[in-house]
């Protein structure tokens, strides 16, 4: 089972390229449209990660060099994070594909190349100088299409193919945990590592359903409780919902003002609806009035799944949460 969802984020500059000289640049990219800004997965992941795990209490995984690169490592067990974002790590190899996917936040309107000339003088008439050093950035508001997906099947559950962990079936869960650790300890020495206590591995037990083992194919298999993985689903698609990332000193908008979500697409295919029915609104020059975009959304996406007989849950800013917990639901039913 996969969710997919498009997110229609109003906002200004999310990250920022390399720059040029003093010229503090925006990400951009060439269309045929014209210019488009864009924001990174990585950034957005990156504010995403961090709001969790000061709101939501989620672990940051452990991390590990090999070389010049750094990488996540450890288990689903232990992070959200690790769970959701996944690593790959060269020597030796271990690796855990992502289970949550995300692709570039691209505008709809075109970047014009408006510059805000900015000088530091207040400041340095504090220290007495009449002189000042001059900042120039490119600046930009608009409205945003975000695609993404999660592999809802994988969220809490982890084949370890290439680490040989040498399970028993008769230990408890608290034993191959600590064997897991231990072996993730002397391979990867990990730089935040401190060894859990037994009131930790315990506490990781409580979460964990069955760690499977087969000798032949020296495979381990993690499998979190069903109550761990809808609470971490849940908490993600939350705190996609109510998320800003904070540049040059001031917290810029990502929770969407626009959000379709579907169980039944493999990929987000009505993004490409999405994005027709946004520069529609973009000619005639109403992309920013939201109640219009709102009701012109809902009605075409309304039409396509109707017509294609599948299911897309929309929803905007006012009934974000009670949407996810129809989609929490409908992934999770009986509960």
């Amino acid at each position: 089972m996969k969710l997919t969802g498009v997110f229609v984020i109003e906002t200004g500059v999310v990250n920022r390229g390399e720059g040029m000289g003093n010229i503090a640049t925006v990400k951009k990219l060439t269309t045929p449209e014209g210019i488009k800004v864009f924001f990174s997965p990585v950034s957005y992941k990156r504010a995403l990660w961090k709001m969790l795990q000061t709101y939501k209490n989620w672990k940051p995984p452990m991390v590990t060099k090999e070389g010049e690169v750094v990488q996540k490592t450890g288990t689903v067990i232990d992070s959200e994070e690790f769970d959701f974002a996944g690593t790959m790590v060269a020597k030796p190899k271990y690796e855990r594909e992502g289970t949550f996917l995300v692709d570039n936040g691209i505008s709809i309107n075109n970047y014009y190349g408006d510059m805000e000339f900015m000088t530091n003088m207040a400041i340095s008439k504090f220290y007495g100088e009449d002189e000042a050093n001059i900042i120039n950035r490119e600046n930009f508001y608009g409205v945003y299409v975000l695609p993404f997906g999660v592999e809802i099947d994988r969220v809490g559950i982890q084949e370890i193919k290439t680490v040989d962990f040498e399970l028993k079936e008769e230990e408890s869960i608290e034993e191959k945990i600590r064997k897991i650790y231990k072996v993730i300890e002397k391979q990867f020495k990990p730089k935040n590592w401190t060894e859990p206590s037994e009131e930790q591995i315990k506490s990781w037990a409580e979460i964990v359903e069955r760690i499977e083992y087969d000798p032949k194919t020296k495979t381990t298999k993690i499998i979190l409780k069903k109550e761990e993985r809808k609470r971490r689903i849940k908490q993600l698609l939350e705190g996609m919902g109510e998320l800003a990332k904070r540049i040059e000193g001031s917290d810029r908008n990502l929770s969407p003002y626009f959000a379709a979500f579907s169980l039944d697409y493999a990929a987000p295919k009505y993004l490409l609806l999405i994005k027709q029915v946004l520069r529609e609104h973009l000619k005639k020059g109403t992309l920013f009035d939201m109640e219009k975009v709102v009701e012109d959304l809902k009605k075409k996406l309304g039409d396509l799944s109707k017509k294609e007989g599948k299911s897309i849950k929309i929803a905007t800013y006012l009934n974000y949460n009670e949407t996810v917990d129809k989609i929490v639901r409908e992934i999770f039913p009986g509960d």
